[in-house]
C-alpha cells in the first residue's frame, strides 16, 4: 500500500515518536474504557525498518528498536488515534491494522 506514496520528503526525522507524544499527550484523554486488545500488530519478518510508521504517525504511537523493526506496541495502546494512516504508508505491508472494540481508547480534547 505505501508504495505509492513518497512520505520520506515531509517530516524527516524532526519530529517523531516521544517528540510528538509530548505534544500531544495534554490533549489525549483515554476513555473510561481503555482498550483491551491490540488492534495494530506488526509483522517483524515483512517489516525492513524504513520507519515511515514512526516518522508519520500523528501521536507518536510507534518507535523503532534497537534492531530497525517498528515497535508500536510500547506506546499504541495508550497512544493510538486509530487514524490507519502506518498501514497506508507501510511500503511492505507488515502492519495488520483492524478496527479497534468500540467505545475503548482515547478522546481527542482540541483546544
Amino acid at each position: 500500500m505505501g508504495r505509492r506514496y513518497n512520505t520520506d520528503i515531509l517530516y524527516g526525522n524532526q519530529l517523531a515518536g516521544a517528540k510528538v507524544r509530548a505534544i500531544v499527550e495534554p490533549i489525549l484523554v483515554m476513555s473510561e474504557t481503555p482498550k483491551t486488545e491490540e488492534h495494530i500488530k506488526i509483522d517483524q519478518e515483512k517489516c525492513n525498518g524504513c520507519g515511515r510508521c514512526y516518522r508519520l504517525c500523528p501521536t507518536g504511537s510507534y518507535e523503532m528498536t534497537p534492531e530497525g523493526i517498528a515497535d508500536w506496541r510500547s506506546y499504541g495502546m495508550t497512544h493510538c488515534g486509530e487514524c490507519g494512516l502506518c498501514r497506508y504508508v507501510c511500503p511492505v505491508d507488515a502492519i495488520d491494522w483492524n478496527y479497534p472494540q468500540g467505545g475503548t481508547g482515547i478522546i481527542h480534547h482540541w483546544s
